[in-house]
C-alpha cells in the first residue's frame, strides 16, 4: 500500500531474499537434473555472497564504498570454494 512502512526488519528480507533464490533455482532445475551443479554455483557463488555483504552493512560492518569490494572477494572465496568442493 502506498505511504505504509515496510515493516519487515532488514535480516528479514536478506533472508527472504535468498530462500526466494533457493526456490526459483530449485524449481528451474525440475525436470533438468542436469542444470543442479549450475544451480548449485549460481547460489554458492553469486547469491550467498551478495546476502552476506549486505547483513555486513545492516550491522555497519561494511560501509557502501567497500561493500562492492567485499561483495567480489566473497564471490572470489566462494567460487574458489565450490570449485574444490563442489565441482
Amino acid at each position: 500500500m502506498p505511504g505504509e512502512e515496510n515493516k519487515l526488519q532488514q535480516p528479514v528480507r536478506i533472508t527472504l531474499a535468498i530462500v526466494l533464490w533457493a526456490l526459483i533455482l530449485w524449481v528451474l532445475t525440475l525436470g533438468m537434473p542436469a542444470l543442479v551443479p549450475v544451480a548449485k554455483a549460481l547460489f554458492i557463488v553469486f547469491v550467498l555472497p551478495s546476502g552476506l555483504v549486505e547483513w555486513f552493512k545492516y550491522k555497519g560492518l561494511v560501509g557502501k564504498s567497500r561493500s562492492v569490494a567485499v561483495k567480489i572477494l566473497l564471490m572470489i572465496v566462494a567460487a574458489l570454494i565450490w570449485y574444490f568442493v563442489y565441482r
